[in-house]
């Protein structure tokens, strides 16, 4: 199968190869391996953008087409054209699209291809959900949501004409009540190398808590500085590491949170430490540390999850998307309710304080992540594919 493949991460082509964010890179690189030829249709990274592209694609059989620079969300979703014109013939070529959204252009790509090839969607999240909890100014806020909203009416369209794939739950549920060819899968980034064994966590006299992911308020970060403070006050040894980025060089996250930890005395006991990269960096800083928090607002179903599951490394989440119909409270993790400092610390206090609960976690954990890793993941993707065409699927279009 030549397979062609399109998000919208970009990448940065240089002189040691395609380098790409490495949580898509190795999905990528993954992906390469079960199909006779992938190409990849994607954007040129700009310069903040570069600065995440610390992964270099690996596989053989792989072709990039450029999209040229990346330009706004609004200018991508009102002007497709301007993008997809130019790689008609190379999508063409394609015997399938395979789309990852949300995002801009993924309606497009069905509206200027579907009698060219055949296109599939595989969506990882949920724009709608997460205009809830914009924290911008009101007329701001008002254009966003008016774009979601009508790129969110645009593939309902398209998606009742073809298969659709969704990484979560509440994806599932979403959309399986427009159509009925649609199939669950998991996007993960794990890989062998990414499992590391260990009995317990919490046996040192210092807790290290860790969280993964973009430096952004609503994944709960002020909650769980508030949370820490409350720890230190009640006498636990702890200390919060917080690894990742901001989504641009014009965010203050990082900042606001270091007011933060300054007004609570908490200098010496918060960390930050940027983008880490993907493998023995990473997996340094999961298996150093002794509890993983996502005290997020909303959610799909994410994969730093997965990475910490992987560590073993007990999972105190919020309740929110697709988590709690993937993880069972007190068995896999233990589930909190959102924007709640009091919850987190209670949380953290239990795991702290029982053995026999963290060793639960742990070992389901563990589990949960071996039936999760990319080999297994995208063999089901191409099945899916594979299969759809086996049907005919042409007959769809």
């Amino acid at each position: 199968m030549h397979l062609g493949f399109y998000y919208h991460v970009p990448v940065v082509p240089s002189a040691e190869g395609l380098k790409i964010p490495a949580y898509l890179g190795v999905f990528v690189d993954s992906l390469a391996s079960e199909v006779e030829k992938l190409t990849i249709f994607m954007h040129e990274a700009n310069d903040y953008d570069t600065m995440r592209c610390d992964y270099i694609l690996k596989s053989k059989n792989l072709q990039f087409i450029t999209l040229g620079l990346k330009t706004p969300a609004w200018d991508r979703f009102l002007f497709p054209w301007r993008t997809l014109f130019k790689i008609r013939n190379a999508a063409a070529e394609c015997d399938v699209l395979l789309i990852r959204g949300p995002s801009p252009l993924a309606p497009s790509f069905y509206n200027f291809f579907h009698n060219q090839t055949i296109v599939v969607f595989l969506l990882v999240g949920d724009y709608i959900d997460g205009a809830k909890n914009l924290n911008l100014p009101s007329l701001r806020v008002f254009a966003i949501k008016l774009l979601i909203y009508r790129n969110e009416f645009q593939l309902r369209r398209k998606i009742r004409h073809t298969m659709t794939l969704v990484n979560s739950a509440e994806l599932l549920m979403k959309y399986r009540k427009i159509t009925s060819n649609i199939h669950k899968i998991k996007t993960t980034t794990l890989v062998k190398a990414d499992f590391y064994y260990r009995k317990d966590t919490c046996i040192e006299n210092h807790i290290k808590l860790l969280y993964t992911g973009v430096l952004t308020l609503n994944k709960g970060l002020m909650e769980l500085i508030e949370a820490t403070s409350l720890l230190i006050k009640d006498g636990y040894n702890v200390s919060v590491h917080f690894v990742g980025g901001e989504y641009d060089s014009k965010s203050k996250v990082k900042d606001q949170l270091v007011d933060k930890a300054h007004k609570l005395n908490l200098v010496n006991s918060v960390f930050f430490y940027g983008y880490l990269k993907k493998g023995e960096e990473l997996n340094s800083m999961y298996r150093t540390s002794d509890i993983y928090i996502l005290p997020s607002y909303y959610e799909g179903f994410p994969r730093t999850i997965w990475e910490a599951l992987a560590n073993c490394l007990p999972v105190i989440a919020t309740s929110v998307g697709s988590i709690p119909y993937s993880l069972v409270d007190h068995k896999d993790a233990l589930l909190i309710p959102p924007r709640d400092s009091k919850s987190i610390y209670l949380a953290i206090q239990e795991v702290i304080t029982n053995s026999a609960l963290r060793s639960t976690l742990i070992e389901n954990g563990l589990k949960l992540a071996r039936e999760s890793t990319l080999e297994i993941q995208n063999k089901k993707i191409v099945a899916h594919i594979e299969d759809y065409l086996s049907q005919g699927s042409r007959a769809h279009r």
